[in-house]
């Protein structure tokens, strides 16, 4: 009988050490915009911080799915001639 090593073989090293970076970075983003938006908060008052974010929050949030989609998508997505329309009428629009 094979000895129990803690390792399951599917999800080995490489996907603990993904998932403790994830966790390192995601927490630390976290405490460092929450202590970024406490200081504007307290610093320019309740009601504009929340018309600051929920305004940003909106160009933001477009701005990182479009990186995201450019970025990210496999090619044969990238390369049909679906997505070269869309990116095709899009671009029309604001000529």
């Amino acid at each position: 009988m094979k000895e129990w090593t803690g390792i399951c073989p599917i999800a080995g090293p490489p996907m603990f050490l993904r998932l403790v970076s994830l966790l390192a970075a995601g927490s630390t983003a976290y405490i460092t915009l929450a202590t970024i938006f406490w200081l504007v908060c307290i610093g320019i008052g309740h009601n504009r911080m929340e018309m600051l974010y929920g305004t940003t929050a909106l160009y933001l949030l477009t701005l990182a799915a479009a990186v995201e989609g450019a970025w990210l998508l496999p090619e044969d997505i990238r390369r049909s001639s679906s997505f070269m329309r869309l990116t095709h009428w899009l671009r029309s629009r604001w000529d």
